[in-house]
């Protein structure tokens, strides 16, 4: 369950605020997809990566 449900709650968080964002511009938005939804998005990345490379590395294929 652990796998990706951190990356997952991370991701709906940036989509939550990148949709309406998109839909109607304006600063506030703006200021929330900057500092809230790209960060959310690049942690999320980056611990999905991490977990790949765990899982390859437990299995001795990297």
């Amino acid at each position: 369950m652990r796998k990706v449900f951190i990356e997952s709650m991370l991701v709906i968080i940036g989509l939550m605020i990148t949709i309406p964002y998109i839909l109607f511009p304006n600063p506030y938005l703006m200021f929330l997809f900057v500092f809230i939804a790209q960060p959310c998005i690049g942690v999320a990345v980056i611990l999905a990566l991490y977990e790949v490379y765990k899982d390859l590395t437990k299995k001795d294929l990297l």
